[in-house]
């Protein structure tokens, strides 16, 4: 009979965070939570297969009753809202240049943290000092499995035989607390290039925008505009706008990708095609060699700085792939083995870690969750008290 997992999955923000738990869910089972109704209803709807499993909670209160409940011994997270219930599996949701590595101490309170390759390790390590980080395991990037092994299945969005190009912009980050003092509209193109690529690029080829799942309240309007510039031109036929949880399908059809400052720049170098980048602040952003800057990735494609810029870039990487030394050294720097089996290492190293924990009784849970809670508050409030 096969065994039983009591695991759970934290989804807080993102429909797209579910892309990086599937593997896992899909073999392990467990029960996945989110206090997001954005996030149920999506998962809902799109996966009617996790209906059993799935549960909205009213907050993280909630979530420890039903966990508790549920006799959850192991929580798989892939951001950083900690809970505090049940041993914890970081699975992280991408391979941005973005800092959020370099500011969450919670990354020190998981019990397993499950990395997609050395760039992590590298940044995680030098930036806490770590000298024996025994809870960190490298096992690759599961979420690219299918199309890595040729299983990925999907209707093109396309029936012509024009090149197509994938506009992936990050989220829209301005009022929401992490905007950048000299960007308007943090790390995302989308509010300076999204029309202007859509003026240049619709008329000749055809046009995917892949919306980040993370929507800012504050900028909706945006989306609005796209819209309507799309009917304006009468280029409902060349150009697809999409919200989707994983961007893999649109990636394998594209022959280009323009982005800015998201983890998609690094899983596009899976795919072996060009990469341009839309510069979201062109008079202070341009590409840097250092590694933990947030514009590493742009050494591996042409920068856009100003509109005129557009068609000769696709029309150049369309003809010549002068970047793709770089950006294979880029890729494998950040996914360990790219060769269709990092679910195979994710799910070996899980279930090796249940196996360890589900030994473990309540007073022992709630001993180990207490002190984690301790150390997370002190450190919360050090950090108040240095600003």
């Amino acid at each position: 009979m096969a065994e039983t997992y009591k695991i759970a999955y934290w989804i807080r923000t993102d429909v797209q965070h579910f892309a990086h738990i599937r593997p896992i869910y899909d073999s392990l089972g467990g029960v996945i939570l989110t206090k997001n109704p954005t996030v149920f209803n999506f998962l809902k709807e799109k996966f009617p297969y996790l209906l059993q499993d799935l549960r909205l909670v009213k907050n993280s209160t909630h979530a420890k009753f039903l966990l508790n409940k549920l006799k959850t011994k192991v929580v798989v997270y892939t951001g950083f809202q900690m809970i505090f219930w049940g041993y914890s599996v970081q699975v992280f949701h991408g391979a941005s240049d973005k800092h959020y590595l370099l500011k969450h101490h919670r990354i020190l309170l998981y019990d397993l943290l499950l990395l997609p390759g050395r760039k992590h390790m590298d940044k995680i390590v030098g930036e806490y000092q770590l000298k024996h980080p025994e809870r960190f395991k490298i096992v690759g990037y599961p979420k690219f499995d299918k199309l890595l092994s040729n299983t990925l299945s999907y209707s093109p969005l396309f029936d012509n035989d024009k090149p197509t190009i994938l506009y992936a912009p990050t989220w829209i980050s301005q009022g929401s607390g992490t905007r950048l003092s000299f960007s308007e509209h943090g790390e995302s193109s989308l509010p300076i290039w999204g029309e202007k690529l859509i003026r240049a690029i619709a008329p000749r080829w055809n046009l995917i925008i892949k919306y980040h799942s993370r929507v800012n309240p504050n900028s909706r309007e945006i989306y609005d505009e796209i819209d309507k510039c799309i009917q304006n031109l009468g280029a409902e036929k060349n150009v697809k706008v999409v919200w989707d949880s994983d961007i893999t399908q649109y990636m394998h059809q594209a022959d280009i990708m323009i982005s800015d400052i998201s983890a998609v720049c690094y899983e596009w170098f899976h795919l072996k095609k060009p990469i341009i980048f839309a510069n979201p602040a062109p008079d202070k952003y341009k590409p840097s060699s250092e590694h933990l800057s947030n514009t590493y990735a742009w050494q591996a494609g042409d920068v856009l700085y100003e509109e005129k810029d557009i068609l000769p870039a696709i029309e150049a990487n369309l003809n010549e792939d002068k970047y793709e030394s770089i950006r294979n050294e880029l890729l494998e720097h950040s996914f360990h083995q790219p060769d269709g089996h990092a679910t195979e290492r994710q799910v070996a190293e899980v279930v090796s870690f249940y196996n360890e924990c589900k030994g473990k009784n309540r007073f022992q849970m709630a001993c180990h969750n207490i002190s984690a809670f301790i150390i997370d508050s002190i450190r919360h409030n050090s950090k108040l008290m240095r600003n």
